[in-house]
């Protein structure tokens, strides 16, 4: 009996330790996650990760699923930033292109209350149209993007003939390209282009990539359809120089080559042909080769 209530009070003596140092183990482990928590969240970059000092398993998972939400707070932060910067320069970018032209009109008004000729009046009169209608196209654009963006504008998925769509928006444009002294080249297939989309949504991104072509090209157009897997429509121009980020940018909304912004354009017109080529199923690229300035389009043929 003796050796038995010996060894039970050693075991008990044991567990007693044990118990203590896994408690102590354990308070160590919280202090340390709670100091590397707040320092993490006092740090905006950081990559720092949890880690314990001793291994104990219901620790060990706590810290694998605290390091997963940390790392998403990181993500976001790093999102919001992002959005905040892209916005802040959304503004920037409205702010001057409805400034610059309500500047020129209303320097132009103020012209037109003093002693001119009738030939001036006119040519007065014809600037502050144009610099309204600008400031018009970029609210309509602005306007348009964000109700495709949010959803709001919805387009069907129906069996359409694409080919007849490229060939009546190319006519529409045929004046703005004949007045700059160019024929454009086009090759179209034979026969329809059958694709799930939308008339008027791909009459929409056909005509802005066409205006863009107008405004900014320098000759040399070429528009034509090719079916490899998908139909492809190509628009191509030659152009000024372009970098790798111009491409990288050119479907971002406000974006534009022209820094000074005075080829009225908005910036918007690309942004919006890429939310209704996605939203269609479609993809869209650019490219920039040997002086030539390309965008493609691809649709999906119906089988």
């Amino acid at each position: 009996m003796k050796y038995i209530w010996v060894f039970t009070t050693f075991l008990l003596m044991f567990m007693f330790i044990t118990l203590i140092f896994y408690h102590l183990y354990y308070r160590m482990n919280i202090k340390h996650i709670t100091k590397q928590l707040e320092e993490i969240m006092n740090i905006t970059d950081t990559n720092q990760r949890l880690t314990v000092i001793a291994k104990q398993r219901d620790i060990a998972n706590l810290v694998n699923i605290l390091n997963y939400l940390v790392r998403d707070i990181r993500m976001s932060r790093i999102r919001i930033k992002r959005l905040t910067m892209n916005f802040r320069q959304s503004i920037i970018n409205i702010s001057h292109d409805l400034r610059t032209p309500l500047t020129t009109a209303s320097g132009y008004i103020q012209m037109l209350q003093t002693s001119v000729t009738e030939e001036e009046r006119e040519e007065y009169l014809r600037i502050i149209l144009e610099r309204q209608n600008m400031v018009k196209m970029l609210l309509e654009q602005l306007f348009e993007y964000v109700r495709i963006e949010s959803g709001e504008i919805i387009y069907e998925h129906v069996p359409m003939d694409a080919k007849k769509v490229f060939i009546d928006t190319l006519a529409m444009y045929y004046d703005d390209f004949n007045k700059k002294g160019q024929e454009p080249t086009v090759h179209l297939l034979e026969k329809p282009c059958i694709i799930l989309g939308d008339e008027q949504g791909v009459k929409r991104i056909f005509s802005n990539i066409l205006f863009n072509a107008a405004i900014h090209g320098n000759g040399g157009y070429c528009f034509e359809i090719q079916e490899s897997d998908s139909y492809v429509f190509t628009f191509s121009n030659i152009s000024e120089p372009m970098s790798s980020d111009d491409l990288d940018n050119i479907f971002q909304r406000f974006y534009t080559k022209d820094q000074s912004r005075n080829k009225k354009t908005t910036g918007l017109g690309l942004a919006i042909a890429k939310e209704i080529t996605m939203q269609l199923n479609g993809k869209i690229e650019a490219f920039y080769n040997n002086g030539k300035f390309s965008i493609s389009i691809s649709f999906p043929k119906i089988s």
